[in-house]
């Protein structure tokens, strides 16, 4: 049985995120990449979840990175089944950004899954417009392939909507003003930073935008440059005077 027929509550997350996309039309393919990979029914569930999630929010895998605090390339890798493990921590993390209400429904409690280890492929394919992603179990003794999921997003290095002049100068002027009035002085984590200009610039903030302003003042060379800094598991933004005062310490 498919797996999102057999969880059905996520099917209809599914269908409901297909109800608002608007209508696309018919693009040129420009290239398919197929990922392999053999693993459990937990993991590949696990996984359906975090890209339907992402992909319904109408964020981008950098974008959600950068809200984790983790390298841009971090959730490309985590998709295309390069990162095989993802933490515990890191999924509390990927809970908060993706706004999941709990992480019971994230790692599907109380549902029985098989133990075995199947092997599955990947497709996503690229159009003008779009990337659609086609996960199937490989049957190697019937020599078939059975359709687990099929996703669509937009092509988000394309995407118009993310780009706003407007959006990024009123973004630049309100970090440019916690800069002076200290607010960097600590180190503080890209998700913070994402929700505090959402909350006092009283609308939502597309991260892509966010990341360019940041990027802007990473390359400052005066008393307004911060750095991007990795701590722990994550990385954290800080006024460049304060990281160097600290490491003297």
């Amino acid at each position: 049985m498919l797996l999102f027929l057999k969880y059905f509550p996520f099917f209809c997350i599914e269908n409901l995120y297909y109800l608002n996309v608007p209508m696309m039309k018919t693009g040129k393919i420009q290239k398919i990449k197929v990922y392999r990979r053999k693993c459990k029914e937990f993991d590949i569930l696990l996984f359906y979840r975090i890209i339907l999630q992402r992909i319904s929010r109408h964020l981008s895998p950098e974008e959600v990175s950068f809200l984790m605090g983790k390298p841009l390339d971090f959730m490309a890798k985590a998709e295309t089944f390069k990162i095989k493990i993802i933490f515990l921590h890191d999924l509390f993390v990927i809970q908060r950004v993706l706004g999941v209400n709990s992480l019971d429904s994230m790692l599907h409690e109380g549902i029985e899954l098989s133990s075995q280890k199947n092997m599955y492929e990947l497709h996503v394919t690229t159009l003008a417009d779009r990337v659609i992603y086609e996960l199937y179990k490989v049957d190697v003794e019937q020599n078939q392939k059975i359709t687990e999921f099929k996703l669509i997003d937009i092509r988000h290095d394309t995407a118009p909507y993310k780009s706003s002049t407007t959006e990024i100068k009123m973004i630049g002027a309100f970090l440019e003003e916690r800069i002076d009035d200290g607010y960097f002085n600590e180190e503080r984590l890209p998700d913070e930073l994402h929700n505090l200009c959402c909350e006092k610039l009283g609308k939502y903030i597309h991260p892509k935008n966010l990341m360019k302003v940041l990027d802007d003042l990473l390359n400052h060379s005066d008393e307004r440059k911060i750095v991007r800094k990795e701590t722990g598991y994550r990385f954290v933004y800080v006024l460049a005077n304060c990281e160097i005062s600290t490491e003297k310490k």
